[in-house]
């Protein structure tokens, strides 16, 4: 079940991963750093395993890092759930960098692709109609301040 740094799912694009994520779930992603608050990641293991993610608890309106964090606990809850021996590096994906969020997508992708869930998923209907905050505000995150003196 271990899915290596050579295994087709890091070869995945960034435009084929936004372009999953935004069908499966029903949103309307433009970057992959718009997936580090941890809801995106969420829902993608709820769509695997329908109904055991409690994502009444998932803060889709979630902007700062503090709030991603709390996104991260659950999401690690579902992996000890369903035994998935996956670390999550919360720090370095609440940060929003490109790459790290990039490389955890392309896990989950493959993830999901091995654990597909026999129900047609309605993202939409699953969040309550919720939009994400982050897809909303077009990754304002990195304007905020992870710049870096840069």
């Amino acid at each position: 079940e271990a899915i290596g740094m050579m295994e087709g799912a890091y070869f995945v694009s960034k435009g084929e991963i936004l372009n999953w994520i935004n069908t499966l779930l029903d949103l309307n992603l433009t970057k992959i750093e718009q997936t580090c608050s941890g809801a995106v990641a969420c829902q993608i293991m709820d769509a695997c395993y329908p109904g055991t993610v409690p994502l009444h608890k998932v803060n889709w309106r979630a902007i700062n890092e503090y709030e991603f964090i709390n996104n991260y606990k659950i999401l690690q809850q579902v992996f000890a759930k369903h035994k998935i021996k996956r670390h999550i590096e919360v720090e370095k994906l609440v940060k929003g960098k490109y790459q790290d969020n990039l490389e955890f997508m392309q896990w989950l992708k493959r993830y999901y692709d091995l654990h597909p869930s026999s129900e047609d998923y309605d993202g939409s209907k699953m969040r309550k109609g919720e939009g994400l905050a982050l897809a909303d505000l077009g990754a304002n995150k990195k304007a905020k301040g992870s710049n870096n003196g840069a």
